[in-house]
């Protein structure tokens, strides 16, 4: 039984976890690992590159030179062992994973607000304290996203939490209630 891409990323995101937590190195690393993922956005495909058997081995092993030239031994490590056991297309994934255990252990909630207008960063800002009061979370890291089909009001959306306060859902609210 083969394990899926989220589990295995998870795994090793866990492990490299544990290791910089304990050695007081968590913020230097996710610096890094931030850096190497935009490498990876910046190229898209390179992690299929990286792992495809069309590209002959001594090429792989320049990017993955280039790649692991200033990381620290810790991350060097995991890009050295993700290209070895042939899944350098997980990396992302396992950083995402990184981040999200980060956020987790810091209290922190990234959220995506939908509005029917453009919202302010001053509007942003009180959004977010006031989520973050009611989640009882340290911060609320908003990402801001426009969509005039909502009319009015907010949607905001976690990973595990839809809070819907858009005008279209009170209007379909209504519609249901008059249907009875």
């Amino acid at each position: 039984m083969s394990l899926d891409k989220t589990t295995i990323a998870k795994r090793y995101s866990k492990a490299l976890f544990e290791i910089v937590s304990e050695k007081g190195q968590r913020d230097e690393t996710r610096a890094e690992l931030n850096q190497i993922q935009q490498v990876f956005n910046d190229n898209e495909g390179l992690g299929k590159i990286l792992t495809d058997k069309g590209l002959e081995q001594n090429q792989k092993l320049e990017i993955l030179n280039i790649l692991t030239k200033d990381a620290s031994n810790y991350v060097g490590n995991l890009i050295k062992m993700t290209f070895d056991y042939g899944r350098m297309d997980y990396l992302t994934v396992i950083i995402d994973e990184f981040n999200n255990l980060c956020d987790a252990d810091e209290k922190i909630v990234r959220a995506k607000v939908v509005s029917a207008i453009p919202l302010s960063d001053q509007q942003l800002d009180k959004m977010a304290e006031q989520f973050a009061k009611r989640l009882k979370v340290s911060e609320v890291v908003l990402d801001s996203e426009v969509d005039d089909s909502i009319i009015g009001g907010a949607i905001i959306k976690t990973d595990s939490l839809i809070y819907d306060g858009s005008i279209q859902t009170q209007i379909n609210q209504i519609r249901q209630r008059l249907i009875g």
